[in-house]
């Protein structure tokens, strides 16, 4: 499905709740309150979206939150995703601390890949960043789907009051386990203005100030914006990715929407426009309507973002990043 510019969109990032069991402090770090159950998307309402979708072209789709895996019965949703004729991937991004124990339904349904967010190494760095987690089950988490053969990568906010260990340590620990890393850009939110993270350029010139050879990959390794480089030191390489909103924007080539938990079609993450597509669903629209409705949306996804001259004021646990 083709945007106003041109762009192919065939892409969807579903978040399924709002709610998760870390507080990271460039994510929600002072959020209270919660969306009420009665104004979330049912699953079954989600997947009639999805059917429409596919239908015009989006084949793939990033199941996020908040955290994804707190909300009841989201397994079996994402079981019932995979079932959609026409659909061609589903992958899932997650905190890591409920990873391990559902990891063999995961992997009965084969799901396509899964990211898991990892910033720091250190046990009270990231209780610290997370607002009380505890490391220990994302690393086994971690370590648990990919000795089950699942696909995965991990991705790092490289907020400033990190380290130069902790991305090294970071870096190292990819490696060892064979594992793509990819470093995200802080998008600026309100709830994170007292955050700021190194850009993909400073990131680069730090590893190669440890020694690391960088050389550009020519291939994606996913459905997003990464772009990728193969770094090599003392003869062992390792696959890292840059994601940069402002100092790399990517929005010429976004392929991308994204549906909140609340039913909203976002056409571009920064945009306070959407469409209401929860009551749309709710007042009786057919699939004719839906798809006409989803069509319009996409028509009207604009050129790019702002974050460059204002920072947005949702959470990101609200849209799923």
């Amino acid at each position: 499905m083709l945007d106003g510019y041109n762009r192919n969109i065939n892409y969807m990032r579903i978040s399924l709740t709002d709610r998760c069991n870390l507080r990271c402090v460039y994510c929600r770090p002072d959020i209270t309150q919660t969306v009420k159950h009665s104004e979330i998307l049912r699953y079954e309402e989600i997947l009639r979206i999805v059917k429409c979708a596919v239908g015009l072209g989006v084949t793939r789709y990033k199941i996020t939150g908040g955290e994804p895996l707190v909300r009841k019965g989201a397994i079996e949703f994402i079981a019932n995703l995979k079932q959609i004729e026409g659909l061609e991937q589903v992958t899932l991004t997650t905190n890591g601390i409920l990873l391990e124990k559902n990891l063999p339904q995961l992997q009965a349904f084969s799901i396509d890949g899964i990211n898991i967010s990892l910033d720091t190494l250190d046990a009270n760095i990231f209780k610290n960043i997370t607002g009380g987690g505890d490391i220990e089950p994302v690393i086994h988490g971690i370590k648990a789907a990919l000795d089950a053969g699942i696909k995965c990568k991990l991705n790092c906010v490289p907020i400033r009051s990190l380290r130069k260990k902790d991305l090294k340590d970071l870096l190292c620990f990819a490696h060892s386990l064979t594992i793509p890393l990819r470093f995200i850009e802080l998008m600026p939110l309100i709830c994170n203005n007292n955050l700021a993270s190194y850009s993909g350029d400073e990131v680069r010139l730090l590893l190669q100030s440890l020694g690391y050879r960088l050389e550009p990959l020519q291939k994606s390794l996913g459905n997003g914006p990464a772009v990728y480089y193969e770094a090599t030191k003392d003869g062992c390489s390792q696959i890292i990715g840059f994601i940069q909103p402002l100092h790399g924007k990517f929005c010429a080539s976004c392929n991308r929407v994204r549906l909140t938990s609340t039913g909203r079609l976002k056409p571009c993450l920064y945009s306070a426009n959407a469409l209401d597509v929860r009551n749309l669903l709710r007042s009786g629209a057919d699939e004719a309507q839906i798809i006409e409705a989803l069509k319009k949306a996409v028509c009207e996804k604009p050129m790019g973002h702002h974050f460059e001259d204002s920072p947005a004021s949702f959470g990101m646990n609200e849209i799923g990043g």
